[in-house]
C-alpha cells in the first residue's frame, strides 16, 4: 500500500472519528458527563442504577408521555450494550424508524408539561388553553431554543400573542408580570403587588416596575381595582402612584420616552448573563425528569443561598453556552447516572438533616394525560378520528383528564388521588371495555394467541401495563389462580380480572 493511500485512509479514519464526536456532542454527551462529575463532587457517588425495564418505562413516560408498547420493549433489548443512550437519542432526536411518531409525541408531551408550569393547578384561566398548548407544541417540535421561546412571551404586542398567554392569566399587566417572573426567573412577586413583601426584599416598586413594561397592551381587562396606563410607554399607575418600568435586582429606571421597553426587557430577561433565567430553566427540566428540582423550591429560587445555587448556576451557564438547546439538555440529563438511579426510599438519607443536601430520586406521579395515553397504548385502544369507539375523540379522554386533574399535585412527587379518581379508574368505561374479552384488543391478542402458554400470557400483560415482568411469586400466584378455574370460559375471563388488577394498582400511575 502506498504512503499516499495510507495517509488518505488515516485521514478518513480521523475525519470519521471527528464526525462521531461531533454527533455525540450534538446529542448532549459532553454535558451529560459534566453533570455526572459535578454531581459526584457535590453529592458523592450516585445510587445504584435501575434495571433496564424501569429505565425504559421512565424514559418513555418522561419523553413521549406514555408507557412503551411490548414491541418497543423488545426492540430496545436488541439495541446492544449502549442501548439506553441509543433509546434516548431515538426518543429525543427522532433517530431510528419511528422518527415521525416520537418527534410528534415528544413535542406534545413537553408542551403539556410546560403549559402546566405556565398555568399551574388552581389557576383561574380566562378561556380555553388549547391555543397556548398548540403554540408550545409547535415551538418544541421546531426545536426553538428556550431563550427564543421565552422571548416571544416577553415581547407580546397583543393579548393573543404567543398562544394568548396574556389573556389566559387575566389580561392585566400585573397578572402577566407576576406570571413571567414566576415562570422565567423563579421569583414570586405577587405579594409585593399591594405592599412590600413581608418575608423578602421585594418592594412594591419592583412588582409594578415589571408590570409597567406591559402597560400599553391593547384590549386589557377593564377592572376598577386594576392598574391604569398613563399614556406613556413603560409607565403604569396604581392607587395614585405612577411606576416606571425597571428590571428586577436593578433600581435604574428606563429612560423617559423609551420606545422599546419590552425589547430591552426581553434582552435582559433571556440573556445568557442572567443566571436567574438559565438556572430556573434547568431547575424545571431537572424536576420534570428526576422528580424534584436541584433547588426543590423551584418558584422561590431567590430564597436559595449561594451554596445551594452553586451547581444550579453552573448548570444554567452550561445550558446558556449551548445556545439554550432544549433537546440537548433533556438528552444530557437522561444519559446521566443520576437520571438512571434507582428510586430511593426515605431511609436512604443518612439523617433527616442531610435530606436536602443529598441527591434524591423518588417516585413520580404521572400526569392525567399520561395516564390516559398509557391506557391507550397498553390496551391497544382505537385512535382514528373516524372510529366511533375511539375514546380519544368521544370525550372519554377529556373526562378522564379533567377528573384526574382535580387531584393533581404541585410537584411530580405529590400523590393526591382520592375516591373520585379511584372510581374512574376502577369503573370507568375505558377500564370496563379493557377487561371485556369481546371488546378488549389487548385481551384478545393475549388470550387467543396460539403461541402463548399461561406464563407468557401473564408476562405479556405485565409488560404491556407495568413495563416489567412479574416476579416469581406473582407468576406462581396468578398461575395457581388460573388453574383453579373450573373451565376454559372462566379461565379466559380470569385474564380480564388480572388485567383489571394491574390497571388499578398504584404502580400503574407511578413512574419508578
Amino acid at each position: 500500500m502506498s504512503k499516499f493511500v495510507i495517509f488518505i485512509t488515516a485521514l478518513a479514519l480521523v475525519s470519521a472519528a471527528g464526525a462521531r464526536r461531533a454527533v455525540a456532542d450534538s446529542h448532549g454527551d459532553d454535558l451529560s458527563r459534566w453533570i455526572d462529575q459535578r454531581g459526584k463532587d457535590i453529592w458523592g457517588p450516585p445510587p445504584g442504577p435501575c434495571d433496564d425495564l424501569t429505565f425504559v418505562r421512565r424514559v418513555y413516560l418522561d419523553l413521549v408521555g406514555r408507557v412503551p408498547s411490548v414491541s418497543e420493549i423488545r426492540d430496545f433489548r436488541t439495541l446492544g450494550d449502549d442501548r439506553r443512550k441509543v433509546l434516548v437519542d431515538e426518543l429525543v432526536f427522532g433517530e431510528g424508524p419511528r422518527r415521525e411518531l416520537y418527534t410528534r409525541l415528544s413535542a406534545s408531551s413537553l408542551a403539556r408539561y410546560w403549559r402546566r408550569i405556565m398555568l399551574p393547578p388552581g389557576t383561574v384561566v380566562v378561556g380555553p388553553t388549547d391555543g397556548l398548548e398548540v403554540w408550545l407544541t409547535n415551538a418544541f417540535r421546531d426545536g426553538m431554543p428556550y431563550d427564543e421561546m421565552m422571548r416571544e412571551f416577553t415581547l407580546i404586542q397583543t393579548p393573543q400573542s404567543a398562544g394568548g398567554y396574556f389573556q389566559l392569566v387575566g389580561g392585566t399587566p400585573e397578572s402577566y408580570a407576576g406570571n413571567l417572573s414566576r415562570v422565567m426567573l423563579g421569583v414570586r412577586l405577587d405579594c409585593a403587588q399591594c405592599h412590600d413583601h413581608p418575608f423578602t426584599n421585594w418592594k412594591q416598586k419592583d412588582f409594578w416596575g415589571l408590570a409597567a413594561f406591559y402597560s400599553d397592551i391593547p384590549g386589557m381587562v377593564d377592572n376598577p381595582d386594576a392598574s391604569k396606563p398613563t399614556g406613556k410607554g413603560g409607565e403604569i399607575r396604581y392607587e395614585g402612584t405612577t411606576y416606571a418600568a425597571k428590571f428586577l435586582w436593578d433600581d435604574e429606571r428606563l429612560p423617559d420616552g423609551s420606545r422599546t421597553p419590552r425589547v430591552r426587557l426581553a434582552r435582559w430577561m433571556t440573556s445568557s448573563d442572567n443566571p436567574h433565567f438559565a438556572s430556573t430553566a434547568v431547575n424545571r427540566f431537572w424536576q420534570l425528569l428526576v422528580g424534584r428540582g436541584l433547588y426543590p423550591d423551584i418558584e422561590n429560587l431567590d430564597l436559595a443561598s449561594e451554596d445551594e445555587r452553586v451547581f444550579l448556576d453552573e448548570f444554567g451557564q452550561k445550558f446558556a453556552e449551548d445556545g439554550f438547546h432544549v433537546q440537548r439538555l433533556i438528552a444530557a440529563i437522561c444519559k446521566t447516572d443520576w437520571y438512571a438511579a434507582s428510586v430511593m426510599s426515605q431511609g436512604d438519607a443518612a439523617s433527616e438533616s442531610d435530606t436536602e443536601e443529598m441527591f434524591r430520586r423518588e417516585l413520580k406521579v404521572i400526569s392525567p394525560e399520561q395516564v390516559f395515553d398509557s391506557l391507550e397504548q397498553s390496551l391497544h385502544l382505537p385512535i382514528s378520528r373516524i372510529d366511533p369507539s375511539a375514546p380519544r375523540w368521544t370525550g372519554a379522554r377529556a373526562q378522564m383528564v379533567n377528573r384526574l386533574g382535580e387531584a393533581i399535585g404541585e410537584t411530580p412527587e405529590d400523590y393526591e388521588s382520592g375516591i373520585p379518581q379511584a372510581l374512574m379508574m376502577m369503573n370507568g368505561k375505558v377500564t370496563a371495555d379493557a377487561i371485556d374479552l369481546d371488546r378488549s384488543r389487548l385481551l384478545r391478542a393475549v388470550v387467543e394467541s396460539p403461541f402463548f402458554d399461561e406464563g407468557t400470557r401473564i408476562e405479556t400483560l405485565y409488560l404491556a401495563v407495568l413495563t416489567r415482568e412479574p416476579s416469581e411469586a406473582e407468576k406462581k400466584s396468578l398461575t395457581e389462580y388460573l388453574e383453579n378455574k373450573p373451565d376454559d370460559t372462566k379461565r379466559r375471563k380470569a385474564f380480564g380480572e388480572i388485567l383489571w388488577a394491574l390497571l388499578n394498582s398504584p404502580e400503574f400511575v407511578l413512574c419508578r
